[in-house]
């Protein structure tokens, strides 16, 4: 016969090293994997050396904002699908709650915005201030293949590899900001 005490979840122990789990293991090697070919590609020569012609992180930029635009697409299918062509064109004001993919991919974009802004404000700063290089365009282009990637990885739910890819994201931004001549 079982008591109360037996129902009871029984406790993992603690991790004695958290920072060493699985998770973050994998995330690391995610992020290895799409570092090490721009950090080889970079090779030895000089940052400051012109690897594009000018204008390409601009160009760039434009395809990471139209990814942005498409994951918008999507979801309003996405919602159509699930809701009604009726429901998505209607005021919205009895809109029901998104869930799965659909939750997901608004989720995506969210997150696109939030991490589109920085990478224009210092594209645009790079641009302005005729900055143009082989980090500038390494940064630019980790950056938009970290955020198509990101943007898959999270309508699909594979969480290890969107979180990967949001960091080498944010990395890309610093080093496309390492190359601006900071007072």
């Amino acid at each position: 016969m079982k008591t109360h005490s037996d129902a009871r979840p029984k406790s993992r122990p603690p991790n004695r090293f958290p920072v060493l789990d699985a998770g973050a293991l994998a995330v690391a090697s995610i992020v290895s994997l799409m570092v090490v070919p721009v950090w080889l590609w970079l090779g030895h020569a000089p940052l400051n050396q012109r690897a594009a012609p000018p204008g390409f992180e601009l160009l760039i930029l434009a395809i990471a904002a139209l990814s942005t635009q498409l994951i918008s697409l999507i979801q309003i299918f996405v919602h159509i699908r699930a809701f009604g062509g009726a429901v998505v064109r209607g005021n919205r004001e009895n809109y029901p709650v998104a869930s799965g993919l659909a939750a997901r991919l608004g989720r995506a974009h969210t997150n696109a915005v939030e991490n589109l802004v920085p990478f224009s404000a210092i594209i645009l700063a790079a641009q302005i201030l005729g900055v143009s290089n082989r980090g500038t365009v390494a940064g630019a282009v980790l950056f938009l293949v970290a955020r198509v990637v990101h943007m898959v990885s999270y309508s699909t739910g594979i969480t290890i590899l969107r979180s990967a890819a949001f960091y080498v994201g944010v990395l890309a931004i610093i080093l496309v900001a390492a190359q601006l001549p900071w007072p």
